[in-house]
């Protein structure tokens, strides 16, 4: 492929029937051409990627788990729609359907504002509406195009929707859940089979049904689509684009460029929405989890949370050396020559070691060793912890540092559990352990 520079852009442009052929056949130059402006930074290969998902015609059922601030939602969402109507596709029934009705109005504002005000887009394309009245509501008719897009709330009901003769041909569910709703076993379980019940068979035979979120919980529906496909239970691609790749490598360096760059994002982040929301439950953290660690460890002084930052990484080492001999994985196949630089695993089950395994299983054994570590690991940190908090008690009390020190290797030879009274804050840092 051609290396996309400004000046063949312009060139292009400057060739309206060129322009319109390349963007009629193929929704990366659909972008390029008519919605650069959604595009602050350089595209990364991922997004390439995505792009080929587009425009690919192998198979209709696709999920895309990426990063929060991947950029996901304006090329599978908004971009693909509007390809999809006006280019090589010709879609006529177009749903966009999202978690919360605030969620759909900011979904469908989007595409609203480029073809009210795209105005190369409506000379090259349009015209596209004829009663304004149309985007009062979350529904418009492309009529020149005999088409029509609606962007609706998970909860609506969409059993049989029809227009004129057309079933949809493309449905976008675009973070369909969060938080509390993956949280409620009841809510997610509910959802997961109206999903397989409603909304899967809404289309024909040809109807593409794309799924885009984030990492939520093993109980997602994202989540468990993964599972399904990668298991072969049902046909389909699932593709996973974590903040950074096996080897510790920055997915989108054109936005993310250095260590600097990184630091800004983890300020506003907790430690657990990086590791969930960005790393994505992948390997990425190999190659950046020392700085990653030392950063959120500098963000509160305390000693109590830099033990537990310390653990952490040692715990995370064990898991990454036992990983890959535990659970079952998968290398993602890269579908364009950009992707083949980077290296991502998928985990075809659940993220989460078994507790234990039955003797005949050829883990059996690395299990066993990587439980005997991790309690040996474990015990250390409560042992320290512990210590950490006679000591302070101590200084407290206002004991010389020799009194301490004598304090400090009396208890190492008979220290236990009732030694310390536990409050709310040191109990909390103990639900990892359990």
């Amino acid at each position: 492929m051609e290396k996309i520079t400004s000046e063949l852009l312009e060139k292009i442009k400057s060739n309206e029937k060129i322009k319109r052929k390349l963007a009629y056949k193929d929704p990366l130059w659909f972008s390029f051409s008519y919605l650069r402006h959604h595009f602050e930074y350089s595209l990364a290969p991922f997004h390439i990627e995505m792009f080929y998902l587009i425009k690919q015609t192998d198979c209709d059922f696709i999920t895309v788990m990426a990063f929060r601030e991947s950029g996901k939602s304006t090329i599978m969402n908004m971009a693909n729609v509007l390809w999809s109507i006006l280019g090589k596709p010709q879609k006529k029934f177009v749903i966009i359907i999202s978690k919360s009705q605030e969620q759909a109005k900011s979904q469908f504002a989007s595409i609203k504002m480029e073809l009210e005000n795209n105005e190369s887009l409506k000379n090259d394309f349009g015209p596209f509406i004829e009663e304004k009245d149309d985007f009062k509501k979350l529904s418009l008719e492309l009529t020149y195009h005999d088409s029509k897009i609606i962007s609706i709330d998970r909860d609506q009901s969409i059993r049989g929707l029809k227009y004129g003769q057309f079933r949809p041909d493309l449905i976008i569910c675009d973070d369909l859940e969060d938080i509390s709703s993956v949280f409620n076993q009841k809510e997610s379980d509910e959802f997961y089979e109206r999903f397989q019940r409603e909304i899967v068979p809404l289309g024909s035979l040809g109807t593409r049904i794309i799924i885009l979120g984030n990492l939520l919980s093993d109980r997602s529906l994202i989540t468990r689509v993964k599972e399904n496909i990668l298991t072969n239970k049902i046909e389909g691609v699932f593709k996973i684009y974590p903040f950074l790749d096996d080897n510790g490598k920055i997915l989108w360096t054109q936005k993310f460029s250095d260590s600097e760059t990184l630091k800004k994002l983890l300020s506003k982040l907790s430690k657990e929405a990086w590791k969930q929301e960005y790393l994505l439950g992948t390997n990425g953290w190999d190659g950046y989890y020392k700085e990653v660690n030392l950063f959120y460890s500098d963000k509160d002084e305390s000693p109590y949370y830099k033990l537990s930052c310390e653990y952490d990484q040692k715990l995370e080492e064990l898991y990454q050396r036992y990983k890959h001999k535990i659970l079952s994985e998968n290398l993602q196949t890269p579908l364009v020559k950009q992707m083949e630089e980077f290296t991502i695993s998928v985990s075809i089950n659940e993220n989460e070691f078994p507790e234990e395994l039955p003797e005949d299983d050829p883990r059996y054994e690395y299990c066993c060793q990587f439980n005997t570590e991790k309690e040996k690991l474990t015990k250390k940190f409560e042992e320290e912890y512990r210590l950490m908090l006679i000591i302070q008690s101590a200084k407290k009390d206002g004991l010389s540092q020799k009194q301490i020190d004598s304090i400090i290797s009396d208890r190492k030879k008979k220290l236990t559990a009732e030694d310390v009274e536990w409050d709310d804050d040191s109990t909390d840092i103990f639900k990892r352990l359990q």
